[in-house]
Formats: structure tokens, sequence, C-alpha cells
């Protein structure tokens, strides 16, 4: 069975990564028939665990792993490491007396418990109201009021942790803290907030223009030396980077120059874009980078399957700039005009249909856990979506790496 698996971060009121949900392909449908949605689940969940881990895909934060009724009882959560595993009971799930002594057993070997989807409606008395830590609220599925209503019943002085999901928009999350809303999840993180020209510091435009000449057929590299060397943070970054176990150079390099030209040119316009994405991105919740460089890591390596390897440093490029509009507060339309990336890349990040779109959108669809749409885009790039999860779990590892 083909084994789909991508995570959707969960963040406290700082916009701090508390989290991943594993969202994993949970039905038979495209995969052998016969198999019914119990043991499908278990199938994926021991891949999950035991084949990629939900160490490495979570980065050492809380999983949020999903289970029906049959796989509690059954006790497949068992499964999930201790220190970070957290036991999701599907909203469909109906408490009876032997799954409530089950539920008990796990939180008190220490798992939390949390309730998906919950609604007042018919619930205001669910016996797993009694043992579970966290609450998720569908912001799609509840209204103002009902949102309200549960915060006012479950205040923070309670310890029940009330989480808003699928919070798409800024104004979301904001009205959610208000209420008393501790953790959330949803891309409100990856919509912009746009903002006036004038109120663009004036670094980012400096940062801009690197991104500009890295990205030119032919870049000045004296140019770049010029711009790193007058950006101390750069400058810092660059001979940390040199002088890492990583390269094993036998003397200290000192000079900008001189790392430069150890690098070369494809390694200095990816790591010069990286850092200068992570410069930009300051004031930005840190989960938009981590966004970006994992995008970028994955265009990267699905166009090296797709036999684009002449053009990968563009597709990397792509999936890097797909949060510029985010990390600038400007409209990705006015910010990409100004990048000379290839056109095919610029057009693909404006919506427009190309070869780099299709690419695009396998990894947004990816990122979204969109099981329907991912099979679909991989058979129309011509590629075997069962090599999806481990080129998936590598970018992963490598965006958690370099960004750390």
């Amino acid at each position: 069975m083909e084994v789909f698996v991508a995570r959707q971060p969960i963040f406290n009121v700082k916009q701090e990564v508390f989290g991943y949900e594993l969202l994993y392909r949970s039905s038979d449908r495209n995969a052998y028939t016969g198999q019914n949605g119990d043991e499908a689940s278990l199938s994926v969940i021991r891949n999950v665990l035991l084949v990629i881990g939900a160490e490495k895909i979570s980065g050492g934060r809380k999983a949020f792993v999903n289970f029906t009724k049959n796989l509690l009882l059954d006790g497949a959560a068992s499964l999930l490491p201790k220190e970070i595993g957290v036991v999701e009971i599907l909203e469909d799930v109906e408490p009876d007396p032997k799954l409530i002594e089950i539920l008990q057993s796990i939180r008190s070997q220490g798992y939390p418990l949390a309730l998906d989807d919950f609604v007042l409606r018919g619930n205001a008395n669910n016996p797993f109201l009694d043992i579970v830590d966290i609450i998720k609220v569908d912001f799609r599925q509840t209204d103002e009021t009902e949102r309200k209503e549960i915060a006012r019943r479950f205040p923070p002085e309670s310890g029940m942790k009330l989480l808003a999901e699928k919070a798409e928009t800024r104004e979301e999350f904001k009205q959610a803290v208000e209420m008393g809303y501790s953790l959330f999840q949803g891309y409100f993180f990856c919509k912009p907030v746009i903002v006036a020209g004038r109120d663009i510091p004036g670094y980012k435009i400096n940062y801009v223009r690197i991104l500009k000449e890295l990205s030119a057929e032919i870049p000045d590299y004296k140019a770049i030396q010029n711009f790193i060397s007058h950006d101390p943070p750069l400058a810092y970054k660059l001979l940390m980077y040199i002088n890492s176990s990583f390269f094993g150079l036998r003397r200290e390099v000192t000079s900008i120059k001189m790392a430069l030209e150890l690098l070369g040119e494809n390694e200095i316009r990816k790591w010069a874009s990286i850092a200068v994405v992570m410069e930009l991105g300051k004031d930005q919740p840190k989960e938009v980078l981590r966004t970006s460089l994992l995008r970028a890591r994955l265009s990267e390596m699905l166009a090296g399957v797709l036999d684009f390897d002449q053009r990968k440093s563009t597709f990397f490029l792509m999936g890097l700039l797909s949060c510029m509009d985010v990390l600038m507060g400007r409209p990705m339309g006015e910010i990409i005009e100004s990048i000379p990336i290839a056109a095919d890349a610029k057009a693909a990040l404006l919506g427009e249909p190309n070869r780099y779109k299709g690419v695009f959108d396998l990894v947004l669809s990816y990122e979204r856990a969109d099981w329907t749409a991912v099979p679909e885009l991989a058979s129309q790039l011509g590629m075997d979506q069962n090599e999806l999860s481990d080129i998936y779990s590598k970018s992963i590892e490598w965006a958690d790496g370099a960004f750390s």
C-alpha cells in the first residue's frame, strides 16, 4: 500500500511550534482492495512510526496522531513514543466504559489525549471531556458564538487546552487568542499581511537586491561579495558555515572572498538565498521559514526525479520564494517582478499553468495532505507516487537541519 504522510504545524500563542499533526491517508482508496479503514490506518501508522519515524517527521516536537475506536481498543497507541506522542480521538468515536478505561490507562502512561472536532450540540456531557487534555474546535464547522461558549466552559484555569483548528486567517488567530484558545492549527501563518510600501524596512529591500543578483543568469559575484561584506549578520553566517565541520577545512577561512571562492557558484546561490530568506523572515513566525526551506528542498528533489537536473536550482529557488509575500508584506506579483528568476518559475508562483506549476501544486497538495489531489498530480507529472513519502521525509530532515 502507498504510504502518504504530511505534517501540519500546531502553534502556541507566541506562534511557536508546539507540535505537528501527522496527516496520513487513512482510507484504502487507490490502494489494495479488500482492506478496511482500520487495517489501512494501522498499516500507515506503523509505516509512519517505524519506517519514517515520528520523531524524525515531527522534529522532536509533539506528534498528534488520529486513532479510530478499533485501533484504540487494539492498543495501537502504544506505538507512539511517549515523549512526543499525542493520542487524538476522532470525532466519530463513540464512548463506552471499556474504551474510557483504555483511554485512562493510555493517559496514565504519560500520553496526552486530544478530542478532535468537538462541537457542543449533543456533546455537552460527553464522557471524553473528563479525561482529555486538549479539545480541538474546527473553526470551519463552528460559528463565533459556539467557539466563545466552548471557551467559557473550559477556561485556562480548568487545565484544559483549547485548540483552534483550521484557523486560516490572522483575524481568526487573533480572535481565538482573545477567546482563550492556547493552541492553533491552520495556515494563517502563511498568509501575507499587506503593508504600505513605505513600511518595508530598508534592510529588506537590500536583501531583495541580493536575491535579484543571485537569480541573474550570470551573477555579479563582486557585487554579492560587497553586499555580504557590508551586512554583518550575513557575513557572520557565511564564515560560520564555511568553517563548520561539514567542510572539514584544515585552516580557518576569515575572508568573504575566500569563502565564496571555496563554495562555488551553485552552493553560493543556495546558501546565500537561504541566508537572505532567513534574515527577511526575522519578524515572522519561524514556521514560515521552515515551510520555505521544505518547499525549496521538496521542489528540488522532485525536479531530480522528473529529469530536470539542469534546472534543480531554479526549482529550489521557486520553492524558497513561495512565501516571499508573507516575508515582505507585499503581493507576490509585485515582489516576483523584481527578481529575475526563470520565466516559467515566475509564472508558476503567479498561478499560471506550466510544468513548474505542476510540481509546485504537488508540493502544496502534499503539504496540506490533500490526498485526493496528490495521486492525480503525481500521475500528470509522470512520476511514481510511491516515491513521494521518502522524498518528503528526506526534505523534512534537510529543511529542519538547514533551519537549525
